[in-house]
């Protein structure tokens, strides 16, 4: 055997390093986009829409702009119209000052905006919308949102040594890490009392409140910006190409038609002979809402009222049973049996609809117009247009009912934003009073629609029944300020023109303080007898006591609403002084009375011991 000789001095060759694949840069675009839906998600976080209902607006055009800079405009057609109706239902916070119209749209066009970043990296299996609308907008904004959290992070970290970005961001990740210890420390710092009157004079509130509140909403915009760049990335990337794809939902609409043909029949048939009797015996009674004529033994409200909700109801049922068929039922021999018994089904609910809606009429017609009345009348065009749709579409096969029903809830609802519903209501009501169409106007209403109802309202300021109440709530609307009337869009600019004549000015109250004794603060308390108001607690800045000789004032504000008092200039006004100090309690003043408008001087006199006075000042 052959012996083997080796070199030891010989070393064997090294094997190479591994290469790290290096990662593609992040484009600048990438970065801007995320720290710019950081900043957006702050303001809407700070900045609550709810007080100033045109930032809705606002902040809609700013994350519909920076999708359009993101995809360079380089979208289809399809995401521009979703995108283009999510804009239509935000012009809803300068055209109207409907509240819960303002919210659904919304959140509407935000569902609509990822809809449409679905539909703009090309995932959508449909050319035009279709069958496939519901379960791929399902995943545009459950799924989607979850699909690429990490794209956010990606974008916010990447670069050099020479990333400012990202040292700024780590630098507020080091001020999040200190806040723990700091609110700890601040606390018990506060024992000192001349550092702790320092941050109240540093901060309108408590340090660690101030913190904590700005900290929760930088939070939460990590979290908005997070999800929105996991839906533009997610999309671009078609991270979930697989799931609820065509062929997965093709296959789960095979496999969900479980229910027999012969079942369902059976469901419908007594349901429809119910509907039958039911209309055979209460004919002579529900059919006076078509012609008019009020039955025997009924007013007008009784009769609206009865059964209104309950055939709404019905509706809502009929609806869902419908769908329930149509999605279960299998594909068997015998199919226009069932097709027939849903068709009367949709006469029955259409007759149904049309009777509540004819009652809702006649009691508007009686009665006037409220928020609930029209929101009530809508859902019903709306539920009657869904089964007239339905019924059409099971004889016409060309109808694709999907986009014929979001074509009509497009139209409906956009009226509902276009139109500002409030302002129609008031001056249904007003119109209806000044022909003798109604006998009263349900003022309090006004106050329920807000700025919309300023320039209807008008109308009645000189009623002789209704002018006081109308002049203290033009007078309350009049006190907007130009800032606040243009963040409440169109209603709050014409309201605020509206209600200038009938705006009150305050009364400004000067009190010179020439007391024998020190004490912490003054209260005012205004108003009519069982309509008394406090303005508020006047302090000194530093928190230390009212001395003698020294000078405060207050600004008297108009009464609540619920006081009905009149709007006018020049209206007397009567108030009192309360002293308060912490060794002798609260002490009352004597009462005083001036007018809006005016600018009073008073002395404040006394003591403790002997009490307080007030008096105008020479």
């Amino acid at each position: 055997m052959e012996e083997l000789h080796t070199n030891p001095t010989v070393q064997p060759a090294a094997a190479p390093e591994p290469t790290i694949p290096q990662k593609d840069p992040v484009p600048m675009r990438d970065r801007v986009l995320a720290f710019a839906l950081l900043a957006l998600g702050y303001l809407v976080c700070r900045f609550e829409i709810s007080g100033h209902p045109l930032l809705g607006l606002v902040y809609g055009l700013i994350l519909y702009g920076l999708t359009v800079w993101h995809y360079r405009g380089r979208m289809g057609k399809r995401s521009l119209g979703v995108w283009a109706v999510g804009l239509l239902f935000l012009l809803s916070h300068l055209l109207t000052d409907n509240g819960p119209v303002r919210f659904f749209a919304r959140w509407l066009s935000v569902l609509l905006w990822g809809y449409g970043v679905y539909c703009a990296g090309g995932n959508s299996a449909e050319e035009r919308l279709g069958d496939m609308f519901v379960p791929e907008f399902f995943k545009a904004n459950v799924l989607m949102p979850f699909s690429k959290l990490s794209a956010f992070f990606t974008a916010a970290f990447s670069g050099g040594k020479r990333n400012w970005l990202k040292a700024a961001l780590l630098v507020l990740l080091g001020l999040g890490l200190a806040l723990i210890p700091l609110f700890i420390v601040v606390n018990l710092l506060q024992y000192d009392e001349a550092f702790s009157k320092l941050l109240d004079s540093l901060f309108s509130e408590s340090l660690p409140e101030a913190v904590f509140w700005r900290l929760l909403c930088l939070l939460l915009a990590v979290v908005m910006a997070t999800l929105l760049m996991s839906c533009l990335f997610g999309s671009r990337d078609h991270a979930l190409s697989r799931v609820l794809s065509r062929e997965s939902v093709a296959a789960f609409r095979i496999r969900r038609r479980f229910l027999p043909l012969a079942v369902s029949c059976a469901m419908l048939i007594p349901l429809l002979l119910v509907y039958g009797l039911f209309f055979f015996s209460q004919l002579p009674l529900y059919t006076s809402a078509f012609t008019g004529v009020l039955p025997k033994g009924y007013t007008y409200a009784d009769y609206a009222r009865d059964g209104f909700f309950q055939l709404c109801a019905v509706c809502a049922i009929n609806g869902a049973l419908y769908l329930f068929v149509t999605l279960f039922t299998k594909r068997e021999k015998g199919e226009g049996v069932c097709r027939a018994l849903l068709t009367i089904l949709c006469l029955c609910s259409l007759v149904l609809a049309a009777t509540a809606f004819s009652k809702m009429v006649l009691y508007i017609r009686t009665y006037g117009l409220t928020p609930n009345r029209v929101y009530s009348s809508w859902a019903m065009i709306l539920l009657a247009g869904a089964f007239l749709l339905a019924l059409i579409g099971a004889y016409w096969k060309r109808l694709n009912l999907v986009r014929s029903l979001f074509c009509l809830f497009v139209l409906l609802f956009g009226f509902l934003c276009l139109c500002d519903t409030n302002a129609l209501i008031a001056d249904y009501n007003v119109r209806a009073y000044e022909q003798g169409r109604l006998d009263s106007v349900d003022t309090g209403v006004f106050w329920e629609l807000g700025d919309s109802a300023a320039p209807a309202a008008a109308r009645l300021a000189d009623d002789p029944v209704y002018g006081d109440e109308v002049k203290h709530f033009l007078s309350y609307h009049g006190q907007l300020s130009a800032f606040d009337a243009l963040c409440h869009g169109i209603p709050g600019l014409r309201a605020r023109s509206v209600c200038a004549p009938y705006r009150r000015e305050p009364v400004t109250v000067h009190v010179r303080i020439q007391t024998e004794d020190d004490f912490d603060a003054l209260a005012c308390w205004y108003g009519e007898k069982g309509y008394e108001y406090c303005a508020g607690i006047c302090t000194n800045a530093d928190s230390s006591p009212f001395s003698r000789g020294q000078e405060t004032f207050f600004e008297l504000e108009q009464q609540p609403y619920d006081s009905w008092a009149p709007a006018e200039n020049g209206m007397t006004l009567s108030f009192t002084l309360a002293v308060s100090d912490q060794n002798h309690g609260e002490s009352m003043t004597n009462r005083l009375s001036c007018a809006y408008g005016d600018t009073l001087t008073v002395s404040l006199t006394g003591s403790a011991d002997k009490g307080y006075t007030i008096a105008p000042a020479d």
